[in-house]
């Protein structure tokens, strides 16, 4: 007994970052500001039950896929490395818009304003 209540709670420590409850319920709050308790609570329901899905998917998909494609738990810790470490370095280095850039400003004509950043589908979907 005292071993499945060892496995429950490791299971519980190791998915709880991966699921990031403290972010999802301020984003739910602001989200469903003007919603009536009904609406909420069906939201909130549905949208645990897509989790659960997406997760249960992953579990169970995910190494039929790794193995498919012949990746190894260190290659994706040494991919996934790499990844932020590409993501810290642009932040620390931004690039030069062309507009600002002396080139631009001695051929603005040919040049077209930039269109700005979708920030709608990264921090909502």
């Amino acid at each position: 007994m005292l071993d499945l209540f060892k496995a429950i709670g490791l299971g519980l420590v190791v998915l709880l970052p991966l699921a990031n409850p403290l972010t999802t319920v301020a984003l739910f709050l602001g989200l469903a500001g003007n919603m009536s308790s009904a609406e909420r609570n069906r939201q909130s329901l549905m949208a645990s039950v897509y989790v659960f899905a997406i997760m249960m998917v992953a579990y169970y998909a995910g190494q039929l896929v790794m193995d498919t494609f012949g990746i190894s738990i260190p290659g994706l810790r040494i991919a996934g490395g790499l990844i932020v470490a590409f993501i810290g370095f642009r932040m620390l280095f931004p690039q030069q818009k062309a507009i600002d850039s002396p080139e631009a400003k001695s051929k603005s004509e040919e040049l077209e304003d930039e269109p700005s950043a979708n920030i709608a589908f990264v921090p909502l979907a």
